[in-house]
This record gives C-alpha cells, structure tokens and sequence, in this order.
C-alpha cells in the first residue's frame, strides 16, 4: 500500500461517499496523542507505548484473528522492532495506510 497520489485520491474518494451516505468518515479512532510527542520519554519507551495501545486495539487484535503474513499485524511488529527513529518513521508510513484502508483514525496531535 505504497503512499501514492492514487491512494491518497481513493481515500478522499471514500470519504467522500461516507460522507454523502451520512455515515462517519472515520469508524474508528486510536489516540496516540498523549505519547507520540512526549519529550519526557525516550525513544524506546514511545515506541513501547504506541505499540502496546496498538495492539490493544480491537482494530489490530480483529486483524491478528485474520491476517496472513504481510498484513497489518506484521506492520505492527515492526514498530515494535524499530531501532531508531527512521525505520520506526517507515513503519508508522505503513501503519497509516493500513488505517486509511480500514478507515481508522490514528491521532496524533
């Protein structure tokens, strides 16, 4: 699900629709505000954290029931697994994909 001007149409298309039908744009929404862009915790500890409220999701645990390899789970586990800002970063980029797909919204700010 590569970032692309394609996906980003489609996605506006599809919100778009929901919108127009009366039905929510997002269904779902997952708030990583409060540690996204806490300065107080290192690198690790964010990571751990936006991971374990990830994966207590019922988006993330619906996908793990169901998911072949590739799939929204594996993204997942790659956060967990990033060593550094920039392979989290390409991770996250992934993640929200997955979330447009799916029509989550992953709150940040």
């Amino acid at each position: 699900m590569p970032d692309s001007v394609e996906h980003r149409v489609e996605m506006h298309r599809v919100a778009q629709q929901r919108k127009a039908a009366g039905q929510p744009i997002w269904d779902r929404k997952i708030n990583l505000a409060d540690v996204f862009h806490n300065e107080a915790m290192t690198f690790e500890q964010r990571r751990d954290a936006i991971v374990r409220t990830l994966r207590a999701s019922r988006w993330v645990k619906e996908h793990s029931e169901q998911d072949a390899f590739g799939g929204l789970v594996e993204v997942v586990d790659n956060l967990a697994a990033a060593e550094d800002i920039g392979e989290f970063d390409g991770w996250l980029d992934e993640l929200y994909d997955h979330a447009d797909n799916d029509r989550v919204w992953i709150n940040t700010h």
